[in-house]
């Protein structure tokens, strides 16, 4: 038998009762223009506004939606529909209430001492959800015992088990009230170009906020108060080459090549220029997943140009962009492959002319009219149009259910009721991984872009700066962004504007995070794949009065000197640092107090130190691989630290004990100070009031030995050094945290440091007299300045 899906759901007489009631109410709403209180009307255009004043209520519905059902079975009859005949609806239910009391979930588990006690009393299941929109109806499932003590008094219990949704069955067209529907596998059908084209010329004509840089949206009103008129590009933004794809090479051949145009050099009277200004542009996120067929090089430059490129030619995904942008009505695309030339000049991935589009990508994707991201598909090969598989990870498969509707906003208390064949489903917890959200160089086209097509595993979905909405889903009306947050009905895929009430520093330590879980095919591309990123938030810091220092991947305020220590404190995000290493060969890449330097997912802390500085970067400075390209790849780069220093032997001498940090949280509660977790054999790690305790975690499985060495041999040891770089005072708890460093001595016997790694130094419970071991670790230790490479 097929598995449940939204084209074949379960069925049968137990679920096919239940019925669930959806009232139709006015909603109340306050306008703060007249200050009106209550429900609004209906323009004949269709716009819900005040019943006062007529001022926009933009994106609302005007109606309460509430759901409620009381199920027609008690927990013996929802038992034995689940045991018995295989009900899926009751399956689920059962599988919630042996969760929540305990049970054993087999059939015999029903049959404990716990169990019988729970089916002999009397009980029963009730559905209830809300919802202020015509969209998602979320429901919640409460199971109510009711049971009698031992003086005779009644008691009634009620128990939250979960939550599911209701969908719509697609059988009635005009049903709008449950906008919950199957996916619609086929992202090239007319259903799917509808949703498509419906919901870009919405934004386009609606949404004020999309036309932003993504800098200072806030200041833009949210809503027009008309439709907006066409959006132009800056020419500035406008990229060096681009592709036109309603142009052969010759008549009748305009479906079959696309050509190449160089905006600069073939726009003669500046024509060309104004024209790409006022129609836009559809710019490509793919993973390319190796090379490609075609690619632009400096000796097919001109061929591509006067003869054009062959679609067929092309990978698979390279086409189906062109045949979206075609389908959008938008003449010219930006595709990487094609419009920036891939020439290897010095046989290691440098080409200026390369390293010059690509400090312009924050303007290619920041300021595209639209972004199509093939996130389907894990190679440039495979194309990302196919016709999608039904959806079947489910935790409650769709099962069939009734819905009856009372509309209770009409006057004529008549009006009779209607039914509805509905879907009841709870999709798995577990998010669809996106191929392209695995690919450290595609986050930043994501977050930059303002409007993009998602072409995802399941469907087709839209994702703008105001909105977000899927061809099929949980929400397929467009739904207004939530400022701050990270909504998205594709995983890691959001504009970075929504987090723009956020400090910049936080904003940039979530990227360094997300950004570090991702692959990239080419270690080289470090920091050249987050360039453009890097540059947005240096143009945020910079547009909120700061004074922005980008150096190796470390955000820096030179206002705010302090802000290079809370930089230098990242620290891998894994299992005793062993998911991460340093990158294969010999090739540089960043230096060591960079997590650039390091493969793996890091985190920086999310404190930031102003009161009292421990240490003080003194001077800095990076070479860059490319001359100018200042957010790119690094071929050298150091800092000098003036901090104190303790050599580690010295100190794990005095230790009660030394341990390395086992495991991180990755979903930490925001208190960097306790995001390390550690054992000791045989009691509490806090210890006595003068007991210290060292907790390491190398930066590499590598470096752990080369800390190791010097924690067992204290001549070798001299060259290994805490450097402390601020207090830990966290309830009772104080201390020092700072990293760990390698002393070498180079050819011309200059002494220079490598980071290899973090500690925290904490001891136990001051308040009876303790040390204050922050204080001992500053004033005993020795103040120098030190070399970092």
């Amino acid at each position: 038998m097929a598995p449940f899906s939204f084209e074949n759901p379960h069925i049968c007489y137990h679920c096919s009762a239940i019925q669930l009631h959806l009232e139709l109410k006015p909603q109340i709403l306050c306008c703060f223009g007249c200050m009106y209180n209550g429900p609004g009307r209906t323009t004949d255009k269709g716009e819900y506004v005040c019943f006062e004043c007529a001022r926009p209520f933009s994106g609302i519905s005007g109606l309460d939606l509430r759901y409620c059902s009381t199920l027609p079975y008690d927990l013996s009859q929802a038992l034995t529909a689940a045991e018995s005949d295989h009900c899926e609806f009751y399956r689920w239910v059962i599988h919630r209430v042996t969760r929540f009391f305990k049970i054993q979930e087999t059939p015999s588990g029903w049959k404990s001492k716990k169990a019988v006690g729970i089916l002999t009393q009397r009980s029963r299941f009730e559905l209830s959800g809300i919802s202020n929109e015509v969209g998602r109806a979320n429901l919640d499932i409460k199971f109510f015992s009711h049971w009698v003590d031992d003086d005779g008094n009644k008691h009634e219990t009620r128990h939250d088990l979960g939550d599911f949704d209701a969908w719509d069955t697609g059988d009635d067209p005009s049903f709008s009230l449950v906008s919950s529907r199957s996916y619609v596998q086929d992202v090239k059908s007319a259903q799917s170009i509808d949703f498509a084209r419906s919901s870009f010329e919405t934004c386009m004509r609606s949404h004020p906020w999309c036309r932003t840089d993504q800098i200072n949206h806030m200041t833009v009103s949210r809503w027009p108060g008309g439709a907006l008129s066409y959006e132009r590009i800056d020419p500035r933004d406008i990229p060096t080459r681009l592709l036109d794809i309603a142009t052969g090479p010759s008549p009748g051949a305009d479906a079959e090549y696309i050509k190449l145009i160089e905006t600069t050099v073939d726009d003669k009277d500046g024509q060309l220029i104004e024209q790409i200004a006022q129609t836009g542009f559809i710019v490509l996120s793919y993973c390319w997943g190796g090379d490609q067929n075609s690619k632009l090089v400096a000796s097919n430059l001109q061929t591509y140009k006067t003869e054009g490129i062959k679609l067929g030619q092309l990978d698979q995904s390279l086409q189906d962009a062109v045949w979206v942008a075609r389908q959008i009505g938008i003449r010219y695309l930006w595709i990487d492959a094609l419009c920036i030339p891939q020439d290897d000049l010095d046989g290691q991935g440098n080409n200026p002319d390369k390293a010059h589009e690509i400090s312009r990508m924050a303007s290619y994707y920041g300021r595209a009219t639209l972004t199509i991201l093939a996130a389907s598909a894990s190679r440039a090969v495979d194309g990302f149009l196919q016709k999608r598989q039904p959806a079947t990870d489910f935790d409650m498969a769709p099962t069939h259910a009734q819905l009856i509707v009372s509309d209770n906003t009409k006057t004529n208390d008549d009006t009779p009721d209607k039914v509805h064949n509905i879907l009841l489903a709870k999709q798995s917890p577990n998010p669809t991984i996106e191929p392209i959200t695995t690919r450290g160089w595609t986050l930043q086209e994501s977050l930059l872009s303002r409007r993009i097509l998602i072409y995802g595993v399941n469907q087709l979905y839209w994702s703008c700066l105001n909105s977000f909405a899927g061809c099929g889903g949980k929400i397929t009306n467009l739904t207004n962004r939530t400022i701050p947050g990270m909504e998205s009905l594709v995983p890691g895929v959001y504009p970075i504007g929504s987090l723009i009430d956020q400090p910049v520093y936080l904003q940039w330590n979530s990227i360094v995070k997300t950004y570090t879980q991702r692959f990239l095919s080419q270690p080289g591309d470090k920091l050249w794949a987050i360039s453009a990123l890097a540059s947005h938030i240096v143009q945020v810091s910079a547009h909120r009065g700061e004074k922005p220092i980008y150096a190796a991947g470390l955000l820096v305020d030179e206002a705010n000197p302090g802000t290079w220590l809370q930089q230098l404190l990242w620290y891998p995000d894994s299992i005793e640092g062993r998911d991460n290493k340093r990158p294969p060969g010999g090739r540089y890449r960043a230096p060591s107090w960079s997590w650039a330097s390091l493969d793996g997912v890091v985190k920086v802390p999310s404190w930031r130190h102003e009161v009292e500085e421990y240490a003080a970067v003194e001077e800095w400075g990076v070479e860059p691989a490319v001359k100018g390209a200042m957010y790119g790849g690094l071929s050298g780069g150091y800092i000098f630290l003036r901090a104190v220093t303790q050599p580690i032997c010295r100190i794990a001498g005095r230790c009660g004990d030394v341990v390395w940090a086992e495991r991180l949280q990755t979903e930490g509660t925001g208190d960097d100070d306790f995001d390390w977790t550690y054992s000791r054999k045989g009691g509490n790690l806090e210890g006595a009031a003068d007991s210290w305790v060292l907790v390491m975690l190398a930066d590499s499985g590598e470096y752990r030995s080369v800390i190791e060495i010097g924690l067992q041999d204290p001549g070798v040891g001299a060259r290994i050094l805490l450097v402390g770089l601020s207090s830990l005072s966290t309830g009772q708890l104080v201390g020092v945290r700072g990293i760990i460093v390698e002393q070498t001595v180079d050819d011309d016997e200059l002494r220079f440091c490598k980071r290899r790694g973090s500690f925290r130094l904490k001891m136990g419970k001051h308040a009876n007299g303790g040390q204050d071991l922050a204080a001992k670790f500053f004033k005993k230790g020795t103040k120098q300045t030190l070399r970092i490479l």
